[in-house]
């Protein structure tokens, strides 16, 4: 198992935050990896399905995810167990005075076996690594604007 981490500190309350996570049909908006959101079963909740359309390096994806845990505003945690790769991504939301530190991580576990699930992993955590450092830095980009050059 391979783990990757991102982390920044978001210039908005940690309501606000975990609301922009919360709506996943909005991810497109705010999230420029993802194309679009093909389907969602429901509010975002325990249970809650939904299928995420990504680009990385040019190359398109679709990935279903499954919300496994949901405590509000705290942590959330989507799995997606594809045919060779299982992925546990985990966000946690903490106060830091009128800001909240995001943290993201995502567990990425091969199917296959030995050497060859330790380079699929190896390889798999490129793309998912940026796609985490995306992630925060566009949360962030959303409450605070573009950093300035």
């Amino acid at each position: 198992m391979r783990r990757i981490e991102a982390e920044a500190l978001v210039g908005a309350s940690r309501d606000e935050v975990w609301k922009l996570y919360d709506d996943i049909a909005g991810l497109p908006r705010w999230l420029p990896p993802v194309d679009r959101i093909v389907y969602v079963s429901g509010p975002a909740r325990v249970g809650a399905v939904y299928r995420a359309r990504t680009r990385v390096a040019g190359i398109g994806v679709t990935e279903q995810w499954e919300i496994v845990v949901h405590r509000h505003p705290v942590r959330q945690v989507h799995v997606s167990a594809g045919a060779l790769l299982h992925r546990t991504r985990t966000i946690t939301f903490e106060a830091r005075g009128t800001g909240t530190w995001v943290h993201e991580s995502v567990e990425l576990s091969s199917r296959l076996w030995g050497p060859l699930g330790w380079v699929h992993e190896a390889l798999a955590a490129v793309p998912a690594g940026s796609m985490m450092r995306t992630t925060v830095a566009s949360a962030k980009r959303v409450f605070e604007g573009e950093p300035p050059h």
